[in-house]
């Protein structure tokens, strides 16, 4: 009989090709560690960036009330273009009077949760509120 006729002999053992269920278990454990991990930060990130929309809108309507007072020489008269920002996660009011006015954005809907600037403000000066020198509300 030739070599190539020969039938392999049988050893009792098969070679498998693939994972094992415990390597498996195991890189599906890291993963969602590291998903656990990333996750909250990822919402932070959201968070924070979301307050950029409150700031544009305060910006905003602080221009336009210093346009109203440029042409009635009073803040008593003026009003917001806008009742809420752009992109929706905040809601703004004014109070005002003659020489003065603060504008407020208030978070609402997923910026309700946002416990550090919920609400800021800003006025005929400047001011800001949350400090931006003691928080991290505002762009520095």
């Amino acid at each position: 009989m030739s070599q190539q006729n020969r039938l392999p002999a049988i050893t009792g053992r098969r070679r498998n090709r693939g994972f094992t269920m415990i390597e498996v278990l195991i890189v599906v454990a890291i993963v969602g560690i590291l998903a656990g991990l990333a996750y909250p930060q990822y919402g932070s990130y959201l968070q924070k960036s979301r307050r950029a929309d409150g700031h544009l809108s305060l910006l905003e309507e602080v221009q336009t009330m210093e346009r109203c007072k440029a042409t009635r020489y009073s803040y008593a008269n003026c009003s917001l273009s806008k009742t809420t920002s752009p992109e929706s996660y905040y809601t703004l009011s004014l109070v005002n009077a003659a020489s003065s006015f603060t504008i407020t954005a208030t978070g609402q809907g997923k910026q309700a949760d946002d416990t550090d600037c919920k609400v800021m403000t800003i006025n005929q000066l400047g001011v800001r509120t949350p400090d931006p020198d003691t928080t991290r509300c505002w762009p520095s």
